[in-house]
């Protein structure tokens, strides 16, 4: 019996963690969660970031709201994805889990170019944390 039980425990976080969606399954967000439209169309000089959230139970009681350099930019729910046209260059890229959610701000930096996408994800870990990382998907 006491070895089942830390086991079970740890199925359950598994359980818990959110999962990572591709750019296809993500929905687009919807206009109503868009905050600052100044980075969602193509200019000359800049480059294209896909932030998308992560689907899954955990945190799904609250959207995550999206900043490039500190401006915010728009709310995600679950399997959301926004896709901003910042100048080509650095930045910061954060997440900050809204209403109840644990987790405070996450932030990521990223060298924008023209020749290719950035993309990150944001969401849980098996332990809890909230957070924005690059990502594959």
């Amino acid at each position: 019996m006491i070895k089942i039980l830390p086991m079970i425990a740890v199925i359950m976080l598994a359980g818990c963690a959110t999962k990572p969606v591709t750019n296809e399954q993500a929905k687009d967000v919807p206009a109503k969660q868009i905050i600052d439209s100044s980075l969602l169309s193509r200019k000359a000089g800049t480059g294209q970031v896909i932030i998308k959230r992560d689907s899954g139970f955990m945190g799904s009681a609250c959207m995550s709201r999206v900043y490039v350099d500190g401006k915010e930019i728009a709310d995600l729910d679950t399997s959301q994805k926004i896709v901003v046209y910042p100048a080509i260059g650095e930045h910061i890229f954060s997440a900050w889990p809204k209403g109840i959610c644990g987790g405070g701000m996450s932030e990521q930096s990223g060298k924008v170019t023209e020749q290719s996408t950035l993309m990150y994800r944001i969401g849980y870990g098996t332990n809890g944390d909230f957070g924005i990382h690059p990502t594959a998907f």
